[in-house]
């Protein structure tokens, strides 16, 4: 589990590393963290001087709360760009807000091995402080990080010179292709989906698998529907690995690793965002399923919030944390699967054989039974994606009606008693009758622990015994 390090408070480096050491004790051991061009050599200075105290006093807090550094080698610059250099003559250099369209520094460079030379002094000056270093972000945004316009062609070649720059002072750090956005409903600022920009950059260069290990993406809901809804011509949120897996498998690279290295939902009710207590159930249910489909990073989007007078910038909310510093419950569900998780490995989808129903493109309704494991103890994470692709979000998202869907479920167990936690880590004890607990599910995911090595002995997952004399006679199951 990582975080993208935008809106972290703190004026020093011990404030930013208390800040910090929250998302560690929520289970976090990564953040993604921008090292752009633009910020390591000074516009206007000498070429190739490169000044890293900024970005190492930065790097300083995260390793300080005990997290490591995903780094990102991103964007262009003025003095390397034609057109960035135009621009940054103008008192348009930093772009429109509150996106900064058309900022200077984002237009690419003019000889991608200039890019190349930047990510070598970058990977060589950090070395081991960095476990991964992704080459770009969204290159398929054109308009917002490659304007005037995304080129498929030109990113796989900026991709194969960073690759092997970026290996040549370590060959061991692993190197991403540059998070793919995926946009869903048409937009102005989308640019080519995640898929078809990826084709794209295989039809340029069909060899691109020897330029990165493994494949970073990010699968936004655009609009902001549930991870699990199917919208026909995009998928879902979950299938996004499905789509660009199978690219990767016609080219020969289908063993290469995707990571997440972004992904949120925004809590903006007059927009496109969710409640809060919508983004912590879209948390607990995309950390369950994306570690299940194999899926080895989730790097959530972001830290905290900003303000936000308008109340129309959804890109003001995406955080974990209020603008004023409180925890919104998404925090509380991140520390929650955390806590439940730690050590379990998934063992299997039960879906079908709990006679689930797999849900309908646009209307939602699939129900999820993920189990994991760890020793003899079973985790299975049960939940009911029952939003269809307009509920929970902008001004309708309070009085949706999918919150208050239910669906009865018998689980069968091992242990004679269950743990039961909420995905804001509330518990109660359920007692087996005949190797099955009846459950409601609901949007709301629930977390069973049992703990099969017990059972016969009285002992249950937490190991209180019941006395055998004078027991309770059994109820009938209902």
């Amino acid at each position: 589990m990582a975080f993208n390090a935008n809106h972290v408070p703190g004026a020093t480096v011990e404030q930013r590393t208390a800040s910090y050491r929250r998302l560690y004790k929520a289970g976090v051991r990564a953040i993604r963290l921008d090292i752009n061009w633009a910020q390591v050599e000074p516009v206007g200075e000498p070429k190739w001087d490169f000044d890293f105290r900024e970005r190492d006093r930065e790097v300083h807090a995260i390793r300080a709360a005990g997290l490591r550094v995903i780094g990102l080698l991103a964007y262009g610059h003025p003095d390397h760009s034609t057109l960035g250099g135009l621009v940054f003559r103008t008192p348009a250099r930093d772009g429109v807000p509150p996106l900064y369209l058309g900022a200077a520094s984002y237009f690419p460079a003019d000889d991608p091995a200039d890019f190349a030379r930047y990510a070598r002094a970058t990977a060589a000056h950090y070395g081991r402080e960095v476990i991964a270093w992704e080459i770009y972000n969204e290159e398929n945004a054109g308009a917002r990080f490659w304007p005037p316009r995304e080129d498929p062609p030109a990113y796989a070649r900026l991709l194969c010179d960073a690759y092997r720059a970026v290996k040549k002072p370590d060959p061991a750090t692993p190197v991403l292709y540059g998070g793919l956005f995926f946009p869903g409903a048409p937009a102005p600022l989308a640019g080519t989906s995640g898929p078809a920009f990826l084709k794209a950059t295989y039809d340029a260069d069909p060899r691109l698998g020897r330029c990165f290990d493994a494949l970073a993406y990010h699968p936004y809901a655009y609009p902001f529907t549930s991870p699990e809804v199917d919208v026909p011509g995009r998928g879902s949120v979950l299938s996004a690995a499905q789509q660009l897996r199978a690219i990767l498998a016609r080219h020969g690279d289908g063993a290469k690793a995707l990571w997440i290295t972004e992904v949120g939902w925004p809590t903006n009710d007059r927009s496109y965002g969710v409640p809060e207590s919508k983004q912590a159930e879209y948390v607990a249910r995309m950390q369950a399923a994306t570690f299940a489909d194999r899926v080895p990073v989730l790097t959530w989007f972001t830290y905290g919030d900003y303000p936000d007078p308008s109340g129309f910038d959804q890109e003001s909310s995406f955080g974990f944390f209020r603008a004023d510093g409180s925890a919104k419950p998404s925090l509380k569900a991140l520390r929650t699967f955390t806590r439940v998780f730690r050590g379990a490995r998934f063992h299997a989808d039960r879906a079908h054989a709990l006679g689930l129903p797999s849900g309908k493109p646009l209307a939602g309704g699939r129900g999820f039974a993920l189990e994991y494991r760890r020793g003899a103890t079973r985790i299975t994470a049960l939940w009911l994606a029952s939003e269809s692709a307009s509920d929970a979000q902008g001004s309708r998202s309070r009085n949706g009606s999918a919150s208050r869907k239910r669906l009865r479920l018998s689980l069968p167990v091992k242990a004679r008693r269950v743990t039961v936690v909420g995905y804001l880590g509330v518990p109660r004890r359920l007692t087996a009758c005949g190797g099955h607990v009846i459950l409601k599910i609901a949007p709301a995911p629930l977390y069973v622990v049992d703990d099969g090595a017990h059972r016969g002995h009285g002992v249950g997952a937490h190991g209180s015994r019941d006395s055998g004399r004078g027991r309770t006679p059994r109820r009938p199951c209902h």
